[in-house]
């Protein structure tokens, strides 16, 4: 009997802790039942994501080395958050391997046409354009960096490289390919494509034939201050070596174009 009444009491209290922490929460909170509501679909819904703050349409990375599909742990148009089951050489067997997919970027150091390469017959240094910027994830410093960049979907790597180009510095150029470079090799992030833009031009409106709608483009949100600045060569290879270019993107593809200058 005194056990029963143990058991009894217990359900009793856990039932009105129940209640009253649930009943707390909506007090706190008056979006719960919309977030408990919203939950629940986000974890029913088509694209079988948990939680989804909009659709993502990049790349979804596999290899031979992925069993099954993977598990969808939150997404955005920016990304999304892969729960991957990964077979390694030892036949070892990790099934919780979080993975990123992210959309590819170009990044782009300038060449500045306002500096002509020779003058009075002698030849000048050349001099590229570069931007003194921050970022949300550089602690409040200011960087020096390059023009970059979401590859959007459907777009190929140069048609990317020639649009940012003309819409953060109002150029159109040619642009050549320095490589495509994995950002984190265990956990993705995307590819980086670099490139150098020659032969620059500068347009009043410019026009680069995809026709992408400002609202419709991943990137267009991922704007700030950026105050453009000319450096010759050997100043951008100061800056380079002293590190002033603090993302690793912007620092590879400003080696790649110092390497292409020396070659």
């Amino acid at each position: 009997q005194n056990i029963f009444l143990s058991l009894t009491t217990l359900l009793a209290v856990s039932l009105v802790a129940y209640f009253v922490i649930n009943n707390h929460m909506k007090q706190l909170s008056p979006e719960y039942d919309q977030r408990i509501a919203t939950k629940s679909s986000l974890q029913n819904n088509g694209n079988g994501c948990l939680v989804s703050f909009g659709e993502y349409h990049g790349h979804n990375y596999k290899t031979d080395s992925t069993i099954g599909e993977g598990k969808c742990l939150v997404q955005s148009k920016w990304m999304q958050v892969m729960q991957h089951k990964v077979k390694l050489d030892d036949n070892t067997i990790i099934d919780d391997w979080l993975f990123i997919d992210y959309h590819d970027r170009i990044n782009v150091l300038v060449e500045d046409p306002s500096y002509p390469k020779q003058q009075q017959g002698t030849e000048k240094e050349k001099r590229y354009l570069v931007i003194r910027q921050s970022k949300y994830a550089l602690e409040g410093r200011q960087s020096l960096a390059i023009v970059g960049g979401i590859i959007e979907p459907g777009e190929d790597p140069s048609t990317a490289a020639i649009r940012e180009v003309s819409e953060e510095l109002g150029f159109v150029c040619s642009v050549k390919f320095l490589g495509r470079f994995r950002t984190d090799v265990n956990r993705g992030m995307g590819w980086v494509n670099s490139f150098v833009a020659q032969n620059c031009i500068k347009k009043e409106l410019i026009e680069n034939g995809q026709n992408l709608d400002p609202n419709e483009e991943v990137g267009a949100l991922d704007t700030e201050r950026q105050d453009v600045i000319s450096m010759s060569l050997s100043e951008i290879h100061q800056n380079s070596q002293k590190g002033e270019f603090l993302e690793v993107q912007w620092s590879n593809t400003v080696a790649l174009a110092l390497l292409d200058e020396l070659l």
